[in-house]
């Protein structure tokens, strides 16, 4: 099917938001639109501060926009509230994000699952699906050691599993390669690009490394808080 006979899963229009630094107000969106369908692979591409994590904290509802509309599968994040927000982005959303925040106490296994016990599934049936989910990524053997004992690639790996758990429609991956060696990098990206093709997830990637530029199947390049390029090259 063509995409422009699909429903985009998600849809952003006329987007502004802005932060005050002291005395001066900055424009970290201007007036963005954007949609996105099911099974893209998108990248999106630019220099620090241009608006690329702002805009993905938007779409999760962890900043509030000043004006304009995202809406994610027909909700409107808007009319939600912080609480339903917050539940909404633990059932439709896999983050990955460039330092993975980890419960110290606890194995790779239980901080794969961790996700899911805290939404009040059973441990017994959250650690079995946790399991499933490092062995399709082949790092199963990695499940009884703890996060601080992995390299960054394979935290990275486990980050994604941890992503993965709810099962999600989405992977937002903000510069998830940021602080791995080419070799780790290749990996987290095999990986994500696996997870666009044989399992059908939409993959949105902010990255500002130019190597991944062509690494989806859609590339968006944005400055000064716009969309200057959108290119759809699946």
């Amino acid at each position: 099917m063509e995409k422009a006979k699909q429903e985009p899963i998600i849809k952003v229009k006329n987007l502004f938001k802005s932060f005050k630094v002291g005395e001066n107000k900055i424009e970290a969106i201007r007036g963005l639109d954007l949609e996105i369908f099911p099974e893209d692979f998108i990248v999106i591409f630019g220099p620090s501060g241009c608006g690329k994590s702002t805009l993905l904290n938007v779409i999760l509802g962890l900043e509030n926009p000043d004006s304009g509309e995202v809406t994610v599968r027909g909700t409107k994040i808007a009319n939600l509230t912080e609480d339903e927000k917050g539940s909404f982005r633990a059932r439709k959303f896999g983050m990955v994000y460039q330092m993975p925040n980890w419960i110290k106490s606890m194995n790779v296994l239980e901080n794969v699952a961790a996700p899911l016990i805290i939404e009040g599934l059973k441990m017994k049936f959250a650690l079995e699906k946790a399991s499933a989910i490092l062995k399709s990524l082949e790092i199963e053997c990695l499940s009884g050691q703890f996060p601080t004992q992995l390299s960054g690639g394979q935290q990275q790996k486990v980050e994604l599993a941890r992503a993965l758990i709810a099962n999600p429609w989405i992977i937002m991956a903000d510069e998830p390669t940021g602080n791995l060696d080419s070799e780790s990098a290749e990996d987290v990206m095999n990986l994500l690009k696996k997870l666009n093709e044989q399992e059908k997830r939409t993959i949105i990637l902010v990255t500002h490394n130019d190597d991944y530029f062509n690494r989806g199947t859609r590339r968006i390049e944005m400055r000064d808080g716009k969309i200057t390029k959108d290119d759809n090259h699946g």
